[in-house]
């Protein structure tokens, strides 16, 4: 099942994830996706990857692995 243009969005934001768990928002003005992730439960109000958002990640990750074949 494909991802929505929000999911996508979401999806390239959570790439910003480090070891720390913490979500950093990017330099190039992500700043209402990182809003409305954590409006949607994708991101913790302290800005940590939730288990939703660990599960979108690992979705969009199974669908670019599947496109490339």
């Amino acid at each position: 099942m494909a991802l929505n243009q929000v999911e996508q969005a979401i999806a390239q934001l959570l790439t910003h994830r480090y070891g720390d768990g913490v979500v950093y928002m990017p330099r190039n003005g992500a700043r209402s996706v990182f809003f409305d992730a954590m409006e949607n439960g994708f991101i913790s109000d302290g800005g940590f990857g939730t288990r939703k958002g660990r599960a979108l990640l690992a979705r969009a990750t199974e669908l670019n692995n599947d496109l490339r074949g």
